[in-house]
């Protein structure tokens, strides 16, 4: 929890949601601070300023402006002008405006060294990779060639230290074998750190999501044998009109229009009420689950012939226009229950053929079904993905379509208890469910540990 003072100075960005642009905002605060001070002491000196000097005068003002554009969102901007205006005030300025002495020969190729943690820091390792890379290896080089552009630019007045013209190698291989291990360090240690934050957030997902779980078992506990006993009552009632109304048929002999339009109503009446019946038998049944899953007997099993089981019991639902394609290699294995991974197949591919459905159109609408290997937490897992070029699920709501009742569904025809099902049954199997958009891909990815 941040205090009141530090939460204004982080301009109410929070370290856990936004921690590379709180970076830049106290980056921006330390070059206010630091070259203030700088400023200070330059105008404390007897010596006259020549106009370069001014460079730090323009840091500060970097600072501000880096508070401002980023009070206003313009992150990018931010990102950029840090990144580039640095070193070309510190760097490549003072040689161009003909400022060099002899000791910046010695320190300047270290420069590049304190500038290359700032993209670590404001940059995201995994969003900003490119960027990243980029702007170490300009940092880099300018490391390496800092010197020799010195030397280009000075005009003679200046004199190098004799010990460095002598051993140039030396003193340009130094800088750059520190460059690379502190860059390295702090990219392992980032890389690692967001492994750990990644392995965080799905498993307080997890707990967040079991919370409910458990909350909904205790919940249907209670509530199924309520809600079944009044049904019971209710289609036990409705079968007995029914059969009383064919009884009156019998002893009515041969009826007229007007009762024969009369019963049919009723026979509506009775079969629209009965599958009304049904429908909450359904999902107190589903709800049931949460209480009590069942015990899983897991054991090693031929995928290939588990999917071709849920391809047939769903293949009269397939329509013409949707073409289903599985590339699975044969003889590949998965250690499991096929009842129970069966059932969660069977939700994914009738939420697909749905989708698909709704959003027909004249572009050729695809199922893939794919297998692969993939490595988690240190462990190696298999990977079955099913994929539909469907529209994408919004991205607010790839977190959601677990809970129970909760669906996308606009028709409102779904119970929304299918994916929270599939979520607790792969949770009983040891593995996860995983739903993400990719290019233009709806992906679901099934995934198990190996045995």
């Amino acid at each position: 929890m941040q205090l009141p003072s530090i939460k204004k100075l982080g301009l109410g960005y929070r370290f856990e949601q936004e921690r590379d642009i709180l970076a830049l905002i106290y980056i921006s605060y330390f070059y206010i601070l630091l070259f203030s001070l700088v400023v200070i002491l330059l105008h404390s000196s007897s010596e006259e300023l020549i106009p370069v000097s001014y460079r730090y005068h323009s840091l500060i003002l970097l600072g501000i402006v880096e508070i401002l554009l980023i009070r206003f969102r313009f992150f990018t901007l931010a990102k950029l002008l840090m990144l580039t205006v640095t070193p070309f005030l510190l760097l490549i300025l003072p040689p161009l405006a003909g400022l060099t002495s002899d000791e910046f020969y010695f320190w300047f190729p270290y420069v590049p060294i304190a500038l290359s943690l700032l993209p670590h820091f404001i940059l995201h390792t995994r969003r900003d990779r490119v960027v990243l890379i980029i702007t170490l290896v300009a940092y880099l080089l300018l490391a390496v060639f800092i010197a020799s552009y010195m030397m280009l630019l000075k005009d003679g007045t200046e004199k190098i230290i004799p010990i460095i013209l002598e051993n140039r190698f030396y003193y340009g291989f130094i800088p750059v074998i520190l460059y690379i291990f502190v860059n390295l360090a702090l990219g392992l240690v980032f890389a690692r750190n967001y492994q750990y934050e990644q392995i965080m957030i799905r498993q307080q997902d997890d707990l967040i999501h079991a919370e409910k779980m458990v909350s909904l078992g205790v919940l249907t506990t209670g509530i199924a044998h309520e809600i079944n006993n009044p049904m019971n009552f209710i289609s036990g009632g409705l079968h007995a009109t029914s059969t009383l109304k064919n009884e009156l048929l019998k002893l009515d002999g041969k009826p007229s229009k007007e009762k024969n339009a009369l019963y049919e109503q009723m026979d509506k009446i009775i079969d629209n009420t009965l599958e009304g019946v049904e429908r909450v038998t359904d999902i107190v049944t589903s709800l049931k689950f949460f209480s009590n899953p069942g015990k899983v007997h897991k054991q090693d099993h031929d995928l290939n012939q588990m999917l071709y089981s849920v391809l047939l019991s769903i293949e009269k639902k397939i329509p013409y226009y949707i073409n289903l394609t599985k590339n699975i290699p044969d003889g590949t294995t998965i250690y499991c229950s096929d009842e129970q991974l069966q059932q969660v197949f069977n939700q994914i591919l009738l939420n697909a053929l749905h989708v698909l459905d709704v959003s027909k159109g004249d572009k050729q609408k695809t199922i893939d079904i794919s297998v692969s290997e993939i490595r988690r937490e240190n462990q190696k897992h298999t990977c079955i993905s099913f994929s539909n070029n469907g529209p994408p699920i919004p991205e607010h709501q790839i977190k959601l379509i677990y809970d129970p009742f909760y669906t996308i569904d606009n028709a409102g025809t779904g119970k929304g208890l299918g994916m929270a099902i599939s979520y607790m049954i792969m949770k009983e199997q040891q593995g996860w469910i995983e739903a993400r958009n990719e290019n233009d891909l709806v992906i679901f990815d099934v995934i198990l540990p190996k045995a």
